[in-house]
C-alpha cells in the first residue's frame, strides 16, 4: 500500500514529529511512504536520513494554488493508494481538495482545537473519508462542529519513551547553558505565539524569583512574539534567571536534566512537549487547557490550575522546589503513565487498521 503524506511545517515541532513516528513505523512494516514537505524543512531533513522517499514543495498557505498544482502534479506521478494530510497551513484545505479531484481517498489528522463554523467545517468533511483526532478534547470539539460520527476517529499522538533513556551527560548539560549545578532549571518549549502563554510565564518569573534565587527559565521555540518577550524580559530585569533559546533540535538530549516542565499555553490541541517532558521524567505545571489533563494526571503526574490563575501556578512551581521527593515520585509516575498511555505502537497499530478498512472498502 502506497500512503501520500502531506506536512506544510517548516519547523519539527509537534506535529511533524508525528509525521516522522508514523512514517518511520510504516516502512518497518511494509508500507511505501511519500513525504510532502515544505523545501529545505526539518522534517524533510530528517526524515530523508531516515530513508522516506521526500518530495520537496513550497506552500504559502491556503491560498497557495501553486501548491495545488505542484501537489496535483505530484498525486498524478505517484498514484498513492491514501493520502493523509497532517497539517492545516495549505495542506489540510488544498490538499483535501487536490485529493478529491483525483478520486483518491484523503484522511485528515486535525492536531488542534480551535472551533471553526460548521460552514468550514462541512466543506472540509467532504473532502476526506475519516478525519483523525489526535485526543479526546479535540474529538469531543469536532462531534460538536458537525462531523459525522462514521467520519470521526480518535488516534492520540504518542511519544518514543525509549528515546529518552539516552540524554547527554549532565556536565554536558551544564556547559551547553552555561547553568550552575545547584540552578532549579525549568523548561519551557512551543511557538512563540500568543496562545502559548510565554508573557503570562516570565511575568511570574518575577515572585518565583523572590521566593527561590536559584530557579532559571530557559524558552524553546520561535515565532513573532520573539522580540516582543525579549524586552519584556529586560523590562523586569529577569536576563539572569530567563532564556529565549530559540529552536533546539537537540533539546531531547538535555531533556532529562532540567527539573521541572511548564505549559501556559490557554488552548492545548494534546502536547507533544507533554509527553516528552514526562517520558524525560518531569513533572509538569501547566494550565487546564483543551486535551493537556489527558496526558498530565493532576496531583500525580504533575499540577494543574486554571488558565490564568496566576497565584496557583506560582505555587505549584514552588511546591517542586521545596520538596525533592515530591519531584521524584511525580517524575516515576509521569514515565509509567505516558509509557503505557501514549506509546508509538498503539498509534501505528490503529492508523494500519484505517489505512486498511478504507484500502479494502
Amino acid at each position: 500500500m502506497k500512503i501520500l503524506h502531506i506536512e506544510t511545517g517548516r519547523f519539527f515541532y509537534g506535529g511533524p514529529q508525528q509525521v516522522l513516528y508514523l512514517c518511520s513505523g510504516l516502512n518497518d512494516h511494509g508500507f511505501e511512504n511519500i513525504l510532502v514537505c515544505p523545501t529545505k524543512s526539518d522534517l524533510g531533513r530528517i526524515a530523508k536520513d531516515k530513508g522516506i522517499k521526500v518530495i520537496e514543495v513550497k506552500c504559502k498557505g491556503d491560498l497557495d494554488l501553486f501548491f495545488a498544482l505542484h501537489l496535483s502534479k505530484i498525486i498524478k506521478n505517484e498514484r498513492p493508494d491514501i493520502i493523509h494530510c497532517h497539517s492545516r497551513r495549505g495542506a489540510d484545505f488544498l490538499g483535501g481538495m487536490v485529493a478529491y479531484w483525483s478520486g483518491i481517498p484523503a484522511i485528515l489528522s486535525r492536531r488542534v482545537d480551535s472551533l471553526e463554523s460548521n460552514l468550514i467545517n462541512k466543506l472540509r468533511n467532504t473532502l476526506f473519508v475519516k478525519t483523525i483526532a489526535i485526543s479526546k478534547n479535540i474529538y469531543n470539539i469536532l462531534s460538536l462542529s458537525g462531523i459525522q460520527p462514521d467520519k470521526l476517529i480518535l488516534i492520540r499522538s504518542a511519544v518514543d519513551s525509549q528515546r529518552f533513556l539516552k540524554s547527554k551527560t549532565k556536565e554536558e548539560f551544564l556547559d551547553k547553558f552555561n547553568l550552575n549545578a545547584n540552578d532549579f532549571v525549568i523548561v519551557s518549549a512551543g511557538q512563540l505565539i500568543p496562545r502559548k502563554g510565554h508573557d503570562f510565564l516570565i511575568k511570574s518569573m518575577v515572585n518565583l524569583r523572590e521566593l527561590s534565587p536559584r530557579i532559571k527559565l530557559i524558552i524553546f521555540g520561535q515565532g513573532h512574539l520573539n522580540e516582543k518577550l525579549k524586552k519584556q524580559i529586560n523590562k523586569l530585569d529577569l536576563n539572569n534567571c530567563v532564556r529565549l533559546a530559540g529552536f533546539d533540535l537537540e533539546l531531547d538530549d538535555y531533556l532529562s536534566h532540567f527539573k521541572l516542565l511548564v505549559h501556559t499555553a490557554s488552548t492545548e490541541g494534546l502536547g507533544v512537549i507533554l509527553m516528552k517532558a514526562s517520558a524525560a521524567g518531569l513533572p509538569v505545571v501547566a494550565f487546564n487547557a483543551g486535551g493537556v489533563s489527558e496526558v498530565i494526571k493532576n496531583g500525580e503526574t504533575g499540577l494543574l490550575s486554571d488558565v490564568g490563575d496566576r497565584y496557583t501556578f506560582e505555587n505549584n512551581i514552588s511546591y517542586f522546589i521545596d520538596d525533592e521527593a515530591r519531584r521524584r515520585k511525580h517524575s516515576a509516575a509521569a514515565k509509567s503513565n505516558v509509557k503505557t498511555e501514549f506509546s508509538i505502537q498503539q498509534m501505528l497499530k490503529k492508523h494500519i487498521q484505517l489505512y486498511e478498512s478504507i484500502y479494502n472498502e
